[in-house]
């Protein structure tokens, strides 16, 4: 895990992720299934059985509006692959993110500022 919160942490490209945040919030498609609170955040896990999709984002407790370090991370047991989106230019929030992830676990991850958090594998299908 210390891997993925490192890649999160130094990452400077945007794997699978969508244009600069805007204010609007990010949508995704299916039902909630989970929420990572952590000090400075929080990152939602959504599933969609239609597509066996899961989908995440990160928002800030605070200071939305004000660039700073947002990211989000998605990955799936079975392959170790996953996607992810961080900037540290972000006003709003980091995602949404997609994986499929039929038929395994997944971990989630966020990230504001200097503070992380992470699910630990689970949500398994």
């Amino acid at each position: 895990m210390a891997a993925v919160a490192a890649a999160l942490a130094l990452a400077g490209t945007v794997a699978g992720a969508a244009a600069p945040a805007q204010a609007a919030a990010p949508v995704c498609e299916g039902t909630k299934v989970d929420t990572l609170e952590f000090a400075t955040g929080y990152t939602y896990l959504y599933y969609s059985s239609a597509t066996g999709r899961n989908c995440a984002y990160t928002v800030p407790k605070s200071g939305s509006g004000t660039p700073q370090l947002i990211a989000v991370g998605l990955f799936r047991a079975s392959d170790n692959q996953g996607v992810w989106d961080s900037r540290a230019d972000y006003k709003y929030y980091a995602g949404p993110v997609y994986l499929d992830a039929r038929g395994t676990c997944v971990m989630f991850n966020g990230q504001v500022r200097s503070t992380s958090a992470s699910s630990g594998w689970g949500h398994c299908g």
